[in-house]
């Protein structure tokens, strides 16, 4: 684990998507980016926060680090793109920012599951972990370009994310 300071939640996700094959791993990027994509990763766990009166809620999204929301569709994009090559067909496609095609099976949903029951601070830690992994090439086998649509290193990003969760505290 790159992120050291977290929880043993976090580091059982972790080391489920260790065992899991490069299609899986690729299944559950495209389900957190997805969520991250639409505001639904947020203090309150609402699954559309956009709809709630309270306005005392903290959404994390890439803006709220300072990155242009429209990168978070583009990645959404590029992981579509290679869910299909790496499956060798054409069922994953994006309608109005949401990835559609995609079978999940019961492990898929047994690790979106584990996501899903996550608090806020530990959602934000498994993003960080993730970003470091996918740019340091150890998330997958094959090679991810997140540089062509990140700025900055995954280093720079998940401290980004960890300060954004230091100050929502």
């Amino acid at each position: 684990m790159y992120i050291t300071q977290t929880t043993d939640n976090v580091k059982k996700i972790f080391e489920e998507l260790e065992s899991k094959t490069d299609e899986q791993k690729l299944k559950f990027l495209i389900y957190v980016f997805g969520l991250l994509n639409n505001n639904q990763i947020n203090d309150k766990n609402e699954s559309n926060p956009d709809l709630v009166e309270n306005d005392d809620m903290n959404i994390f999204n890439f803006e709220s680090i300072g990155i242009t929301n429209g990168v978070c569709m583009h990645l959404l994009e590029y992981f579509t793109m290679l869910y299909n090559k790496l499956t060798n067909t054409k069922d994953a496609y994006i309608d109005n920012g949401n990835v559609l095609g995609i079978k999940s099976d019961e492990e898929d949903k047994k690790i979106e599951s584990h996501f899903e029951k996550l608090n806020f601070n530990e959602k934000l830690d498994v993003f960080s972990e993730l970003i470091i992994r996918c740019d340091n090439d150890t998330y997958l086998s094959t090679k991810l370009f997140l540089n062509t649509y990140l700025e900055l290193d995954g280093f720079d990003i998940a401290k980004q994310i960890q300060n954004f969760k230091i100050n929502t505290i």
